[in-house]
Parts: structure tokens; C-alpha cells; sequence
């Protein structure tokens, strides 16, 4: 019988403890629910407001975390980057087909205009060619480039004088007898100089005999092309426009870069024109412009742009 007080004292404590323990347990639910009534009470206030705004209830929660946060930023920086640097991309090979199709149209036309320009050189060769065949039937001295040399004039020519002493060189001739004597072939510089002289004084006709002369006795001399010019010069103001035109033609057959061939140039396009080979004459000005006119003397330019008008040419 000693024993059943401590027993009862045991089962006392042990009720004790969990009555304890229970209590504790509703404590903490009692806190946890007014924790949750709280809550919904501040919720409910929220939406109660929002209603009476009329906005709409947004419900955050209450704190994500920082890093995950940091992460979802970079993240979308690395995705504008990357959109960025391939809207870049995308551009700059815009960018270059761009430049390759314009380089390819600038190169189409470079050989378009080239290919333009050796065909009107083509047509001008061949119409200079023509006009100089044409006068070749009906004067053969002056064939452009005709390996047969003009024939000389008939009298052999002479020593370098002038017109006016020509008669009276003949009259002492005769005076001593000795007219039929042969005379010394004169030098290509002198004979040259002697049919200046013809074409200065205004002897046109014996200035295109003189030169005919000098062509015949030296058609390969370096003086050459320019004789045909001043050959031209000497039909044109007799206005023996056909033989001019030949005459030009074969000075500029192989486009001397000389101070005479400009003026040359737009002397066969005037010869040209006024044998009423209008199409001939503007062609012969557009070789003009496009090798001599930059360098033309002024007189030279003005006379281009008179024909230029006076024919049409476009």
C-alpha cells in the first residue's frame, strides 16, 4: 500500500504534461489563426478598396527571391543583347548585298558605256575610212593612206619661193636659155616651207600643188600628216569641200596628239557639213569632244559649237 501515493503523483504529472503540451498546441494554432484572420482581413480591406477605385485587385507575393531574381534580370539582359547584336547582324549583311548589287550595276554600266564607246569609234573609223575610199576614184593623191604617193606637180617643183617669184625665176630662165635645165630637188623642211609660204600669201591653188609635191617626194616623213592638213586648208578655202574632207581625213588617220589636229578635227566635220553629210559631220564632232575639245585653243571651241548648232547635232 506504500507504493499507490507515488503512482498517483506519476499518473498527476504525466496528466499534467500533456495538458500542458495541449495547451501549448492551442497557443500556437490560436496565433497561427489570428495570424490567417489578419491576413484575410487586410485582403479583404485591399479588394474592398480596389473595388471602390475600380481597379483591378493585384496580389503579390510577399517577397521573391533576390537571387532568383537576379537571375531572371540578367537573364533578360542577355536576351535584349542578344536580339540587339542580331538585328545588327542582320543589317550589316543587308548592308553589304546592298554594296555588291550596287558594285555589280556600276561595273554593268562601266562596261556598257565602254562597250557604247568603242562602237561609235568603230562607226567613226569606218565612216573616215569610207570618205577617204570615195575621193581615192575620183583624185588619187589623195587616197588616205595609199601606199602610191600623189603625183608630183608638173613643173617638179623647186627650190622654196615665193609665188610671185616663181614667174619671174621662169623669165630669167628663159632670158639665159637654160629653162629646161633641171633644178635641185629641194629638201622635205624646204619644200614644207615653200608651200607655207604658197597658202600664206594666199595662193591657195599653188599651195595644194606644193603640198601635193611634198607629199609625193616625201610620204613618209614626219611632216607628213600635217601636210595633208594644210592640203585641206588649201581645197577648203578654194571650197573644194570633197577633197578637204579627204584631205583631213588622212591627216587625223593616225590621231596625232598635235596643236594642228583639233583644229583638223572640226575641219572635216565643217568640209562635212557642207558636202550635206550632216550624220557624218556631227560624228566627226563628237570624236572631236571626246579627244581634242578639252585642249582646243578657243577659236577651235567656238567653231565646234557653231557647226554643233548650226547642224543639230545632239
Amino acid at each position: 500500500m506504500p507504493h499507490r501515493p507515488l503512482c498517483s503523483l506519476a499518473v498527476a504529472l504525466g496528466l499534467a504534461a500533456t495538458a500542458g503540451s495541449a495547451f501549448a498546441q492551442n497557443a500556437g494554432a490560436d496565433r497561427r489563426f489570428e495570424r490567417i484572420e489578419r491576413d484575410l482581413k487586410t485582403l479583404q480591406t485591399v479588394v474592398m478598396q480596389a473595388q471602390a477605385t475600380g481597379q483591378p485587385v493585384v496580389v503579390k507575393p510577399e517577397g521573391p527571391d533576390p537571387a532568383l531574381t537576379a537571375l531572371q534580370t540578367r537573364a533578360e539582359d542577355l536576351e535584349a543583347t542578344l536580339q540587339r547584336v542580331n538585328g545588327q547582324v542582320e543589317t550589316l549583311g543587308h548592308d553589304v548585298e546592298s554594296l555588291r548589287a550596287a558594285e555589280t550595276a556600276a561595273e554593268t554600266q562601266r562596261r556598257a558605256q565602254l562597250q557604247t564607246l568603242n562602237d561609235r569609234l568603230a562607226r567613226i573609223e569606218t565612216q573616215l575610212t569610207a570618205l577617204a575610199q570615195s575621193q581615192s576614184a575620183a583624185d588619187p593623191t589623195l587616197a588616205a593612206g595609199s601606199e602610191t604617193p600623189p603625183a608630183p606637180i608638173p613643173d617638179g617643183g623647186g627650190p622654196p619661193r615665193r609665188a610671185g617669184a616663181d614667174a619671174t625665176g621662169r623669165a630669167q630662165a628663159q632670158d639665159t636659155g637654160v629653162l629646161g635645165a633641171a633644178p635641185a630637188a629641194p629638201t622635205a623642211a624646204e619644200a614644207f616651207i615653200h608651200a607655207r609660204d604658197l597658202f600664206t600669201t594666199g595662193d591657195q591653188a599653188g599651195a595644194a600643188n606644193a603640198f601635193q609635191d611634198f607629199l609625193s617626194r616625201y610620204p613618209t616623213n614626219a611632216r607628213a600628216p600635217e601636210a595633208y592638213y594644210w592640203l585641206g586648208e588649201s581645197y577648203y578655202a578654194q571650197k573644194g569641200w570633197q577633197n578637204a574632207t579627204a584631205a583631213y581625213a588622212s591627216a587625223l588617220k593616225s590621231r596625232p596628239t598635235t596643236p594642228w589636229a583639233p583644229a583638223a578635227m572640226v575641219r572635216l566635220a565643217q568640209a562635212l557639213a557642207q558636202s550635206n553629210q550632216t550624220a557624218q559631220a556631227c560624228a566627226a564632232l563628237t570624236e572631236y569632244d571626246q579627244r581634242y575639245a578639252a585642249k582646243a585653243p578657243a577659236a577651235v571651241k567656238t567653231n565646234a559649237n557653231a557647226l554643233r548648232k548650226r547642224a543639230g547635232c545632239g
